[in-house]
């Protein structure tokens, strides 16, 4: 029941009608929503320092890494990658370093028979007797239909970036006194 208070010659209606309480409710709502956003700290507008890798480069020259594939006598397996099962053999990659092969013609008993030295190795492929492997930055198709006399059958320069730092954080090196045409191969952690 709406109270109505005579004034002289005006009726005043003192009570909102349905329609305005609604619409006081939702601009509250609204205030409501969107309060929290207004006040906001600035401090958390302002971004964080980027965090710093730990590790330093290993650096190679051009001339250096374009020299450096070459098949060593077997070693052992510290920092195992990917693995591939190629006919008898089983490939695995050991990050930043090569590709060890495995001779599993008797699954009882594999033989570690050599290792790919491959600076900057983090990911290889098989397919037709072609080993493809990343040297650091190049792309390097590797002959393996014998394994103990592998051919480079070709090398595509610059098709990768700069391998991540283990750890995937932004590394912080000073490239002055570097080679020119020096190439990141791999980290190490910095000495403290």
């Amino acid at each position: 029941m709406p109270i109505i208070c005579k004034v002289s010659y005006l009726n005043i209606d003192l009570q909102p009608s349905n329609q305005k309480i609604m619409k006081r409710l939702a601009n509250l709502l609204l205030v409501g929503l969107f309060l929290p956003l207004l006040t906001a700290c600035p401090s958390a507008w302002e971004p964080e320092p980027p965090q710093v890798s730990s590790y330093q480069p290993v650096l190679m020259t051009r001339q250096q890494l374009e020299a450096s594939v070459i098949m060593k006598p077997a070693q052992a397996i510290t920092n195992p990658g990917k693995l591939y099962k190629y006919g008898n053999y089983i490939l695995i990659n050991e990050r930043y370093k090569g590709v060890h092969i495995i001779d599993n013609q008797d699954p009882t008993s594999p033989q570690n028979i050599g290792f790919i030295q491959v600076p900057g190795n983090i990911d290889f492929a098989v397919k037709n007797n072609v080993l493809y492997v990343d040297n650091a930055v190049d792309m390097v198709a590797l002959n393996i239909s014998d394994p103990n006399n592998l051919q480079i059958s070709k090398r595509i320069r610059s098709v990768f970036s700069e391998p991540v730092t283990p750890d995937g954080l932004t590394p912080q090196y000073d490239r002055a006194g570097i080679p020119q045409d020096a190439i990141v191969v791999g980290w190490k952690l910095k000495v403290k």
